[in-house]
């Protein structure tokens, strides 16, 4: 084939000019070069890059070569726009499976709550926590699991599933030790706002790291600490300890370390940065849990 360029049949030069073929077509006409290796493709070929096009086969060879990029936060959150994650989902049938075991047999309450006294001298450490996924009421699950529905997405979008259980769940047994720690020795404490006031730490920290708005879960704590210091028969301390624990874990989850600016990392590292933080996060906590309880006054 052959085409002619601007001023007459023949071209500039006067001598009728060449149209490039596709490299992988022979006679097919070619739309464009490839950016990577300059050779002449046809549309069925053409494939689009930040720049121009590129061939199927530079575009394969690109892949290759690249990272693969496992864990992308994502720079905008909104509480209540996120749709319910697998996670949250599993904690909230959880949750839901074990109220409707516990209402109707208060020995396995009694058992699983939270007492100071029988954590030290009776050796019931499970139930810093246990204590965590029992709930005293209808509208004390009711309201947790709503709170967790509207805090928890976004969060487990960010940062990933596995990494969502592990503030999660640092944030539960924080609010265990803390609730043992704060707590009369005698007192019962159950629920899972500590996990959940943790959850909404991690929210905080997310937001402030990547560029989200603040305000709303700023006024969401303020409000739930307010509430939790004002009215009697809260669990105060494990709130307290939730936010501590589930902010501090999802910082020691976001931190970069030493790396070249532009380098992600992948899925390995994470995982391992999790793990990391998981087993520091067990380790401090349990150390804390071996002082005696009822000791440490606010």
């Amino acid at each position: 084939m052959t085409y002619t360029g601007g001023g007459g049949p023949e071209g500039r030069s006067g001598e009728p000019q060449e149209v490039p073929s596709c490299y992988t077509h022979p006679g097919r006409v070619a739309g464009a070069l490839c950016r990577r290796c300059g050779r002449p493709i046809c549309p069925d070929c053409m494939r689009e890059a930040p720049v121009g096009w590129q061939c199927p086969s530079c575009v394969r060879q690109g892949a290759r070569i690249s990272p693969s990029v496992r864990w992308q936060p994502r720079r905008r959150g909104t509480l209540g726009a996120t749709k319910l994650t697998p996670f949250v989902v599993a904690l909230i049938v959880v949750n839901a499976a074990i109220y409707g075991y516990e209402a109707g047999h208060p020995a396995f309450e009694e058992r699983f709550w939270l007492v100071p006294f029988e954590v030290h001298y009776m050796g019931r450490w499970y139930q810093l926590i246990t204590s965590a996924f029992l709930h005293a009421s209808v509208e004390h699950i009711a309201l947790n699991m709503i709170t967790l529905a509207i805090v928890g997405p976004p969060v487990e979008v960010a940062i990933g599933r596995l990494r969502f259980g592990v503030v999660y769940l640092l944030a539960a047994f924080g609010g265990g030790v803390a609730f043992y720690l704060l707590a009369p020795v005698n007192d019962a404490g159950l629920g899972a706002s500590g996990a959940i006031f943790g959850v909404m730490g991690a929210y905080y920290v997310l937001a402030r790291s990547r560029g989200w708005e603040t305000q709303t879960i700023t006024v969401l704590l303020v409000i739930n600490l307010v509430f939790s210091f004002s009215v009697p028969g809260i669990a105060w301390q494990a709130h307290l300890g939730g936010i501590i624990v589930g902010a501090a874990a999802c910082a020691g989850l976001l931190a970069r370390g030493r790396r070249p600016a532009g380098i992600t990392p992948t899925g390995v590292a994470v995982n391992l940065q999790a793990l990391i933080v998981l087993i520091v996060g067990v380790a401090a906590l349990a150390a804390l849990s071996a002082l005696p309880p009822g000791q440490v006054h606010l």
